[in-house]
């Protein structure tokens, strides 16, 4: 007898970024001011932004082990990538209002297929990835 396969997922619901103490405030500003996301709460060691269906979690990699709740168990060492995909016709807005806030791209691919996207790094260091639409396979 063959097992029912399992319940098929809609998407990504959050996504997870980390900053240092110090870089609280330019962090902030960068989601809620140049990319211009909904911030919908913000707390003692992190915020959340609204991005389409999903919402953009954004801790403080330190502050962040001082919680109890199981759920705030993670973190990460380092610099982590998110992408995010434009709307239709967004893309070379969404690389034009970077580049006016002075945020340089450090590249940008003509995948397969005929998409693109383009790299740039938030104040924390985390690489950022605009993408004209999905780039993998369905």
């Amino acid at each position: 007898m063959m097992d029912a396969p399992p319940p098929a997922f809609h998407g990504i619901l959050e996504t997870v970024l980390y900053y240092d103490t110090s870089e609280r405030e330019r962090v902030d500003r960068f989601y809620s001011g140049v990319l211009g996301l909904k911030r919908l709460f913000r707390w003692d060691d992190g915020f959340a932004f609204r991005i389409g269906p999903g919402v953009l979690l954004a801790f403080d990699r330190e502050l962040i082990t001082d919680r109890d709740e199981p759920q705030a168990r993670h973190g990460a060492s380092g610099p982590i990538h998110a992408c995010l995909l434009a709307p239709g016709g967004g893309y070379e807005s969404w690389k034009a209002a970077l580049e006016d806030e002075g945020v340089e791209i450090d590249h940008e691919v003509d995948w397969p297929g005929g998409s693109r996207s383009f790299y740039f790094h938030d104040p924390a260091g985390n690489l950022l990835e605009i993408a004209d639409r999905d780039l993998w396979p369905r």
